[in-house]
Formats: structure tokens, C-alpha cells, sequence
């Protein structure tokens, strides 16, 4: 069961993405000048970073549950799965108001 408690270790770093994403989400949603806050290339380089790092540590998960032969850690690919989801609609939304303001 020890074995097992080594994958809890990831969840704080896909939950910490996660709250940035949905910060820079609403900020990107609420408010109206949303560029003097986050610009084209800060929400980019967030949203790749975050989807890099996550994809790392995913693949590195499953390297360790199969060393370990135990099974994989579905709650951190769901985290994974929202982490890219996040990523994608927060540069989606970004270009889609850029695009109404003009």
C-alpha cells in the first residue's frame, strides 16, 4: 500500500496548474482589460508550460507504476486531462475576445 501513496506526491503539482489556469481563465473572462494584466505571450507560455510539465509528469507515472507493477494513478490523469483541456480553452477564449474587441 506504501507503493502506492507515491503517486499522491504529483496531485499538489497538477492541482497548483490548475488554479493558475482557471485564474488566468477568469481573469481572461471578467475582465475588460484583460491585457494590461496577461498578455499574448504570458498566456501562451503558461499554457505550454503547464501542459509540458503535467505531460512529464504523467509519463513519469507511468514509468513508475510500471517499475513498481502496480497500477497507474487515475486521479492524476483526470488532472492531466483538465490541465490540457484548460490549456487549450484558455488560449481559445483569449483569441476569441481579442477577436470581438477589435
Amino acid at each position: 500500500m506504501e507503493i502506492a501513496n507515491v503517486f499522491i506526491n504529483f496531485r499538489p503539482i497538477y492541482i497548483l496548474f490548475i488554479v493558475i489556469l482557471i485564474i488566468t481563465l477568469m481573469i481572461t473572462i471578467f475582465l475588460k482589460n484583460h491585457d494590461k494584466i496577461i498578455s499574448e505571450f504570458t498566456l501562451a507560455i503558461t499554457s505550454i508550460i503547464s501542459f509540458a510539465v503535467s505531460a512529464f509528469m504523467t509519463y513519469q507515472i507511468g514509468i513508475l507504476s510500471d517499475e513498481l507493477g502496480v497500477g497507474g494513478d487515475v486521479v492524476s490523469f483526470v488532472m492531466f486531462i483538465v490541465v490540457v483541456i484548460l490549456s487549450f480553452v484558455n488560449v481559445v477564449v483569449y483569441y476569441f475576445k481579442k477577436r470581438i474587441a477589435r
